[in-house]
Parts: structure tokens; sequence; C-alpha cells
């Protein structure tokens, strides 16, 4: 695998196009991971400029695709089955006594923000925009859950929380799924069941780490 698997840029905006084109060779395995990749190699293979590579490299380290080295480049992000499974193992505790904690505060505006999420997470045909939705979606939980702790804590483990959620975005099968975990934790948030709705989103997280085990062993 390496960069030559990069599709050239087709007839959209050129700073959207070359994001895409990269985001897609990750995520479906056309560059493996531990790839480094430098701009002017990018840019070469796309014939287009440093400029828009540069920003797609800053916009795919934001989502955990790619991990920047200065002066050196962009690394294709690179995990093992030990470091998800302690990713994993912290964020399902984290994100239950998030959604635990946001019960509490929750009012008609949040339920009404969740459900809105949820169901434009369903009827998107983007990737990029699915993963903003359901990175919405748990944010809003976090924001109600007010506990900067909290947050701060999730915050270390997003690289592997939103590289996740990336390599999720592309798989219609898991997209429905997450589909039905996310529906089933706002209504128990809504019927403020904190037991449902934490036994609702440790299920959701055990089935996106069973989930990126399988695609990472293929």
């Amino acid at each position: 695998m390496s960069i030559e698997n990069i599709k050239t840029v087709g007839r959209q905006p050129l700073n959207v196009m070359v994001y895409e084109n990269i985001k897609v060779a990750i995520v479906e395995g056309d560059i493996a991971p531990g790839t480094r990749l430098t701009e002017t190699k990018v840019s070469e293979q796309l014939g287009v400029s440093t400029t828009p590579v540069r920003e797609a490299f800053r916009r795919l380290a934001s989502e955990g695709l790619v991990k920047i080295i200065p002066w050196r480049g962009a690394i294709v992000q690179e995990f093992t089955t030990k470091q998800l499974a302690n990713v994993y193992t912290c964020r399902e505790s984290l994100e239950a006594l998030a959604v635990d904690l946001a019960i509490d505060n929750m009012d008609d505006n949040g339920i009404s923000e969740l459900y809105n999420f949820v169901e434009r997470s369903v009827e998107t045909t983007s990737s990029s925009e699915y993963f903003e939705l359901s990175s919405a979606i748990h944010n809003t939980i976090l924001r109600y859950a007010d506990n900067d702790t909290l947050s701060n804590l999730l915050v270390q483990l997003n690289d592997v929380i939103y590289h996740n959620r990336n390599i999720s975005s592309f798989n219609d099968e898991r997209r429905n799924e997450i589909y039905k975990e996310h529906m089933e934790i706002v209504k128990a948030i809504e019927e403020k069941d904190k037991i449902q709705a934490k036994l609702a989103m440790q299920s959701h997280v055990r089935n996106g780490f069973n989930y990126i085990q399988n695609h990472l062993a293929k």
C-alpha cells in the first residue's frame, strides 16, 4: 500500500476533494496504517499545490486519522489491539458516567437536539457529515453532564474515538446498528431511566470496539 493509491481530484471544490480522497484511501485501507505522508509527495500525486494538502492533513489530524509530526509530515494512525482495548475499557466507563450525569441536567431542548442529530445521521449520505453528527450526539450528552474533569478525560481518548467513528461511517450495516443504539440511549435519557441509559451506552461502546476489532483483522 502506498500514497499512489490516492485517487486523482475530480470536478469539486479542491480543498474538499483533496481531503475526501485522502480520507477514503486511509479508511478503505489503500494507504496502510503507519504510512508517512508528506505535503510534497501527496500534492505531486494529486496534481495540486501543497496548500489544500496541508489543510487536509490538519482536518484528518483533528479526526484522528493521521498524526502530524513537525517537519516530517503526517503519519497514518496505527493502533494496536491492546491500545484499542485499553481506550474502549476507559471509554465505556466514562461515557456511562456522562449519560448518568447528563440525565440530571437534561431539558427539553437537549432532548430535541439529540433526536435531531440521530435522525439527521440516518438520513445523510456524507460520511464526513455522519461523523460530525455522531460526535455531536456524544458531545451534547457530555455538555449536559457538566463535568470538566470528565470532558478532559474523554478528550484524551479522542484520537482513537474519532479514528474509529470515521471507519464506522463508511459501513452502512454498522451505521444502521449505531442508529438503533443511539436511539435507545436517547429514549432512555428522555425517560430519565439512568440504569437503561447506562446499559445502552455501554453496549454501544462495546459494539463499536467489536466492529473495529473485526475491521482491523480483515
